[in-house]
């Protein structure tokens, strides 16, 4: 889940009763393009926006028609073409610097609504959910319905005609994009009834980082992750260490010595690890119980050949890993950037964590061959 979801509600947590708002999403990016699908950005009455859907191109754009959209309350899809204007004078008068096609739906959005629910369901339960959303559709019927889908029946629906709610194809495209965790992306159904644009997203809980060990180093890695949005857990057996005082933002902190750790830990499938506790007895307890639990990432800290000795206690004491639970382990933990201060060494580790849950190489972005997300470009 991304920082900007968290802090939308956040911000609808504070308005006042009846106070509106408008939410504007990217559905769709085609060509080059500043933010991917699935950025959000929530208006308020007064023009106040948290979040962001370009690099500030649109912004204004979309606030000017947001402020419109509160008095109509209907959705509507805006499209921003630059594919024609790539000499600087775009469209718009927005002096767009990307060659590309934006799609943006601006909707109204309250705080109790079944979007925010199925939001804080991520957050708060951390219950991935599916939601699909009714963008385009050549029936003239407004954009906005949806359909959520959290794993298991029944789906729950909002704003859409009876032939959708029941559409088995939507339905069952439900279900194959939450099992394969895509991100975001807009499909066509073309039913007896006519043809629909859908936008699926999938809203994952935030990452839960693991951090075992509160010495100074790890005060600067526990701020990093929640300026990227994740969620921290602290463990540490040292009571002065592992203080709130000294971690006034991390979620949770466990006080306990690593040989007690499997009834106060039970981490899900969007969890990540990082040992730094700096003692090697500790370090092995911790290792014995983390490698089993199949996360995508474990970082730890010190020298290879430390960690590596350290496996090979384990594996004379009759504790064998599986390839896979070796592979997702990093140590010597972080990229290669030259860090030597807490703070920089903090940053390689973020990096790193951020680089192989996303698939990528933390290489030099000048050196990646086409888009940088990954994406198609639409050619001049």
């Amino acid at each position: 889940m991304s920082k900007e979801i968290q802090l939308i509600l956040n911000e609808l947590d504070s308005f006042k009763p009846n106070e509106k708002a408008i939410l504007a999403t990217v559905v769709d990016v085609q060509g080059s393009g500043y933010r991917l699908p699935g950025a959000k950005m929530l208006i308020d009455e007064n023009g106040r926006a948290s979040g962001m859907v370009s690099g500030g191109c649109l912004e204004a754009d979309v606030m000017e028609r947001a402020r419109r959209l509160l008095e109509t309350g209907r959705a509507e899809l805006l499209t921003y073409d630059t594919t024609t204007a790539a000499s600087g004078d775009s469209i718009f008068s927005l002096n767009m610097g990307c060659n590309g096609v934006v799609r943006i739906l601006i909707e109204p959005v309250e705080k109790g609504g079944m979007l925010t629910t199925a939001w804080r369901n991520a957050v708060e339960s951390r219950w991935p959910q599916t939601i699909a959303t009714l963008i385009s559709n050549d029936r003239s019927l407004p954009v906005g319905g949806r359909i959520f889908y959290g794993g298991v029946e029944p789906f729950d629906l909002e704003n859409l005609p009876d032939f959708l709610e029941n559409s088995r194809e939507i339905r069952a495209r439900c279900a194959a994009f939450f099992d394969r965790r895509e991100k975001a992306g807009t499909v066509e159904f073309d039913l007896t009834e006519g043809r629909f644009e859908f936008f699926f997203e999938n809203i994952d809980p935030p990452l839960n980082l693991l951090i075992f060990g509160a010495g100074y180093d790890a005060i600067p890695l526990a701020g990093f992750a929640k300026d990227l949005g994740w969620r921290v857990t602290l463990i540490d057996h040292r009571p002065a260490f592992a203080a709130r005082e000294r971690f006034p933002s991390v979620d949770q902190i466990i006080v306990e010595h690593p040989e007690n750790l499997a009834g106060e830990i039970t981490p899900d499938e969007n969890s990540a690890a990082v040992v730094m506790t700096h003692n090697y007895e500790k370090d092995r307890e911790i290792m014995k119980f983390l490698l089993p639990l199949g996360l995508d990432y474990i970082g730890a800290l010190g020298p290879k050949r430390r960690t590596e000795k350290l496996l090979e206690e384990l594996k004379a004491e009759g504790f064998g890993f599986e390839e896979k639970e070796l592979k997702n382990l990093h140590a010597p933990v972080g990229l290669d950037i030259g860090a030597d201060t807490p703070e920089s060494i903090a940053l390689s580790i973020a990096s790193e964590i951020k680089s192989v849950l996303t698939g990528r190489d933390g290489g030099h972005l000048r050196e990646r061959q086409g888009s940088i997300y990954g994406r198609r470009v639409i050619s001049d």
